[in-house]
């Protein structure tokens, strides 16, 4: 099986499920099932709890296993895994790789991302967020996610402008037509396919039905994470899918969580402004859908 053709890097809560629902559908493009492999680099919880699965060491053909095989329509073949970004090892990895891959990378305003990857994970098993946005924006690492350009330049440094394409995710919301065909011309398929899909691609807030049994689960899980026999099994990437959808099935419902208010906007606004500038001067060399 020949190499991947394109890899989306980031972020997260950007448009990335909507982005990828728009490559699935395309019959020339040959998108992981899973959508997000985690073989460069693990999800951004699984490395704050230190628990990843550690699928780079599975090997290359473990790794296009997880892709569909080489023919038919398919021209081209790929996955999108938001926490690539935030990964300078990833980075090294797929530019050893595929120096001359495909990068896509979606963005958004970094208040409304963190605040909106806040309330989308404070409930997940694999480990817990604080009760409150602002303890989380205690944490250094988490609260750098939405410095993006720094998280970026490692992957300038490795890869040519030419490979990559940014997406605004004020774009999917004006214009997603044009957001579509400008992606699909990027990746070299036919750009007047419109894909005739049910849903938008949108992955809401989660809230636990039952709290004391959201902390009864993450105790079980670290302890049979630890356990050499279930530890194997529990890392497996099919058997983590399969339970965290049925523990959300089970446990958990969608809500919609409170606006920020203008004040803290204002002040984390005001944390990003430097970064956002180097942004800004880094997209102008890009090409950018906005």
């Amino acid at each position: 099986m020949s190499h991947i053709d394109f890899i989306g890097i980031g972020a997260p809560k950007c448009g990335t499920t909507w982005f990828s629902a728009q490559l699935e559908a395309h019959p020339q493009i040959g998108f992981a099932p899973d959508k997000e492999v985690y073989y460069f680099a693990d999800t951004i919880l699984r490395r704050i709890a230190g628990q990843e699965l550690r699928c780079f060491e599975r090997g290359e053909t473990w790794y296009h296993e997880q892709f569909p095989a080489d023919g038919g329509a398919v021209s081209c073949r790929g996955e999108f895994c938001p926490a690539y970004l935030y990964s300078e090892e990833a980075a090294a990895r797929i530019a050893a790789y595929g120096p001359d891959i495909k990068l896509l990378l979606c963005l958004r305003p970094p208040v409304e991302m963190i605040y909106s990857w806040y309330w989308y994970n404070r409930n997940a098993v694999v480990a817990s967020l604080p009760d409150s946005f602002e303890e989380m924006m205690e944490n250094s690492f988490l609260r750098d996610l939405g410095c993006f350009a720094r998280h970026l330049r490692p992957w300038l440094d490795r890869f040519p402008a030419k490979s990559i394409l940014v997406v605004q995710f004020d774009a999917i919301r004006r214009d997603p037509d044009r957001v579509r065909r400008r992606a699909y011309e990027f990746l070299g398929v036919a750009a007047d396919f419109k894909p005739q899909l049910s849903q938008q691609g949108k992955n809401p807030a989660r809230a636990p039905r039952f709290p004391l049994l959201q902390s009864s689960v993450q105790r079980l899980y670290g302890v049979l994470s630890a356990l050499p026999g279930a530890d194997k099994v529990l890392k497996s990437p099919v058997i983590v899918k399969t339970l965290q959808s049925a523990y959300h099935g089970l446990n958990t419902k969608a809500r919609e969580y409170e606006p920020l208010s203008p004040q803290k906007r204002l002040k984390w606004e005001a944390y990003y402004a430097a970064d956002q500038q180097d942004l800004s001067d880094i997209l102008r060399n890009l090409r950018v859908v906005e």
